[in-house]
């Protein structure tokens, strides 16, 4: 599940980072890391040589913490639902009947 929640981010995040990166990087005066094209630096467009070794280095560590708090969290109790991360900024989970919970799963799984 937190994988397909991941995958679905980054297909959303792709294209936004090429339509909002000039402005940001106006705005925060910055260089723009796009390619030639209007494209994201990637091994397909090229680009990344321009992406700090910081930035990887940073990726890398927050992924791992998120990782581990989760490994942390699946061995709690029994009463951990898979994919339940607790977080939900819109509400769109919590304050629900545990039917439509069960309904919001299922949907889920099946997508």
């Amino acid at each position: 599940l937190k994988h397909g929640r991941l995958a679905m981010l980054a297909a959303a995040g792709w294209p936004m980072s090429e339509l909002l990166q000039p402005m940001i990087s106006q705005f925060l005066k910055q260089p723009d890391l796009l390619t030639r094209g209007g494209e994201a630096p990637s091994i397909l467009n090229g680009g990344l040589d321009q992406i700090p070794p910081f930035f990887f280095l940073a990726i890398i560590v927050f992924s791992g913490t998120v990782e581990s708090l989760a490994l942390t969290t699946r061995t709690l109790g029994a009463d951990y639902t898979p994919g339940d991360l607790g977080f939900d900024p819109l509400s769109l989970y919590s304050g629900k009947s545990e039917a439509t919970k069960r309904d919001f799963q299922l949907k889920e799984l099946n997508n």
